[in-house]
């Protein structure tokens, strides 16, 4: 099992501080995952949110490169509908160049109604725009040719992609669930960066690939702490307010989700909150939460991508988690 972090760069509305301070601090724990060993670290991307999430995970992860020798960088997800995926090829192709290697390409379909209307894009075409993309992306990394495209929503005439990256080929993940897209990713080579693994395997196999060829991450937000009441003290609010990011947002057709969806830290805590997870507590209590996931109860996983600083929280309990779990947690699980 590889262990990584997974990083929403953002405040909490209720405790900002210095966007400055905060992306310093983001990178502080790239800087001890290497340290501690965690193999990945990992960036998302959300815009005009009123945590400031940012909008640009490849520029952080391309810092964090710059600061770290060996741990992965990579992007989960870049929300490919925004972009156009000339700039998206590039980009990546150049981020794996500066960190010698390092660089893992995590992209997605996009989930925040506001932001489809802030680009201007149909939220119903989210799929189709991310897939075609993908495509196009792909061929470019590997075509040595020129080459054109013409499909749905891009058109790009004869091409000759010269900026290629290190690896060949870059290692693409799939950031998303839903059958189709799984069979999409499957079809497509990409590994799997999802809260659990539900009929990826089955896909690869229904397209002839070996499932033991390919990665699957499973998101999971942790908090260690010497009691369980401090973890819930220091991570409480944040992983309430992620969790309510995506519970309580617009659908797709603008729609409002109805108040009594909000999910509270009692119902975190408790283990009543439904599809929402959170591994939070004692080494003994992180090791229990995370331990069917380790015996393949949640599907075959080959890392966990442990949210870690959550919105509002600070060095020195971020790292003092982080510690924890590097010396208490992964010993336990291996």
């Amino acid at each position: 099992m590889q262990y990584a972090l997974i990083n929403g760069v953002r405040n909490h509305p209720d405790s900002a501080y210095d966007l400055q301070d905060v992306y310093a601090d983001y990178i502080s724990d790239a800087v001890l995952a290497e340290e501690l060993g965690f193999t990945s670290t990992w960036y998302g991307e959300h815009h005009f949110r009123e945590c400031q999430w940012t909008g640009s995970p490849m520029l952080v992860a391309t810092a964090v490169a710059a600061r770290t020798e060996r741990i992965r960088v990579g992007t989960a997800v870049v929300l490919l509908p925004f972009h156009d995926p000339i700039r998206v090829a590039e980009d990546a192709a150049i981020a794996d160049i500066l960190s010698n290697g390092r660089f893992d390409l995590g992209v997605g379909p996009g989930s925040q109604y506001e932001e489809f209307v802030s680009f201007g894009k149909d939220p119903a075409e989210m799929n189709q725009r991310a897939w075609e993309a993908v495509d196009w992306i792909q061929r470019a990394f590997t075509e040595t040719q020129r080459f054109s495209h013409k499909g749905r929503f891009y058109d790009i005439p004869d091409m000759t992609f010269t900026t290629k990256p290190v690896q060949q080929p870059l290692p693409m993940w799939w950031g998303g669930m839903g059958p189709k897209n799984l069979a999409r990713a499957a079809v497509r080579g990409m590994n799997l960066i999802a809260p659990f693994n539900a009929g990826y395997d089955a896909a690869l196999q229904a397209c002839g690939r070996n499932p033991s060829d390919y990665q699957v991450s499973v998101m999971l937000p942790v908090c260690v702490a010497d009691t369980t009441d401090k973890a819930w003290e220091i991570a409480g609010a944040g992983i309430e307010y992620f969790v309510n990011f995506y519970q309580m947002r617009k659908n797709l057709l603008g729609e409002p989700a109805p108040a009594e969806g909000r999910v509270t830290q009692e119902m975190l805590r408790t283990g009543n909150a439904g599809f929402w997870f959170a591994a939070v507590g004692t080494p003994d209590d992180v090791i229990a939460k995370l331990r069917p996931f380790v015996d393949g109860h949640a599907g075959r996983i080959t890392q966990f991508a442990l949210q870690m600083r959550h919105p509002g929280m600070r060095n020195d309990d971020t790292h003092r988690s982080m510690r924890m779990f590097a010396s208490d947690v992964i010993p336990a699980l291996s």
